[in-house]
Formats: structure tokens, sequence, C-alpha cells
């Protein structure tokens, strides 16, 4: 049986191949918020060299400059915090779950995967680190192990002392809009494994359904039961 050393190591091995995984699409995400910046400093730039600027439209320019920016560091922080989130930091399980698909929907949809989110108004909070730590890992494991184009079914169901999250994938008959190979090695049943033991979270896999059960959810005033 391995040691508590050996698990640790095994556990930072896979959340060091997950970051891996993870890094093309944060990186993506962060240059996406700075595009529009630069499109409305470019305009302001032609404005200023004209004989008479319009001050008020470069005024808007200016104040549309404030507001992206404070949007993109936000952005930005929350990127960050894949990384390294907060110690303690919860998050609904419903949002939680949108914020982990929507970084990885545009790699799966161009190896063919189509993710469907059956999870709605589900206010229950887990662990932050947790849900960003085991889904993305059993998502990538899910596709990397598909020979071809398929479904992920997500769907969620209270049980006692916490919440099941279950992923299912079904092959499906279409074509992939690109197939690029990854970045890095393909995440196995072992990462998933151990990065569920090290954030607590019950898993289970069969071969093509996952479960993941965050026993330390916890139900906020919008929940009945």
């Amino acid at each position: 049986m391995p040691n508590l050393s050996d698990i640790s190591i095994q556990a930072e091995a896979a959340r060091y191949a997950l970051l891996r995984r993870l890094a093309p699409s944060i990186r993506h995400h962060l240059v996406g918020e700075f595009q529009p910046i630069g499109m409305v400093a470019t305009m302001m730039d032609r404005r200023l060299q004209s004989e008479a600027p319009n001050l008020i439209h470069l005024r808007e320019n200016s104040a549309a400059v404030g507001k992206l920016s404070r949007t993109a560091a936000n952005t930005c922080m929350n990127l960050m915090s894949w990384l390294a989130p907060k110690k303690g930091a919860v998050t609904r399980l419903d949002s939680g779950v949108l914020d982990c698909l929507s970084l990885l929907t545009t790699e799966c949809r161009f190896r063919g995967f189509v993710i469907v989110d059956q999870i709605s108004d589900m206010p229950v909070e887990v662990s932050l680190m947790a849900l960003r730590t085991v889904l993305p890992a059993a998502l990538l494991a899910l596709s990397d192990q598909q020979s071809g184009p398929a479904d992920i079914v997500l769907t969620a169901s209270m049980v006692d002392g916490g919440v099941a999250l279950s992923v299912l994938r079904r092959p499906a008959e279409r074509s992939a809009d690109n197939s690029p190979g990854t970045d890095y090695r393909a995440l196995t049943w072992s990462d998933v494994a151990a990065l569920a033991q090290a954030e607590s979270v019950g898993f289970t896999q069969s071969a093509d359904t996952v479960q993941l059960t965050f026993l330390e959810a916890v139900h906020t005033s919008g929940l009945e039961g």
C-alpha cells in the first residue's frame, strides 16, 4: 500500500499535468481580455491625430478603456485563481461548473466533444479548489481516452452529506472541427484518483461514467431540504 508521501507526490505530479493541459486555454482567455482594450486604444490614437479631435468621443473612449481594464483585471485575477485558489474559498456548484466548462469548451469542441451541462439551479457550495481541480481532470481524462467525437453530459444530485456530480460520455457520429494533439501528456484515471483523494472528493469511474462526490458541500438558503 502506498504511503502518504507517495500519494502526495502522485497528486502533485497530476496537478502539474493538469495545469500544463489547462495553460493554453488560460492563455487564450487572458489574451482575449486585452484585445478590446487594444482596439479602443487604436481608435483613440487615430482620433488624436486629427487636426480637431472630438473631445466627446475621446472622453467616451477613455471611459471605455477604464471599464474594459477593470473587467480585464477582474477576469485575469479569476483566471490566476486556477493556479492557486484562495484557501478555503467556495463556489456554488452550478456556477463553478460553468467556470470549468468555459475554460475547456473550445478545446473540447475542436476535438469533437460537445459538453451538455444539465446542472441547473443547484445552490449548494463546494470547495473551489476541489471543483477546479478534480472536474477538469475528469473531463480531460474522459476525452483523452475517447478515440472519436462524443457528448459529455453533466448532472448533479444531492446525496447524504453532500452532492454527487456525474459525468457521462456518449460516443457521437460527427466529425471534429480540428484534431490537434495535446500540448502535454494525456491524463489518466490514476491522475484523477490522486487529485480526488488530495481534495477529499469521492471518486468512482466505469467505462463511460465518472462520479465525483463532494461530501463537504454546504447548502445555501436557496436550496430546499
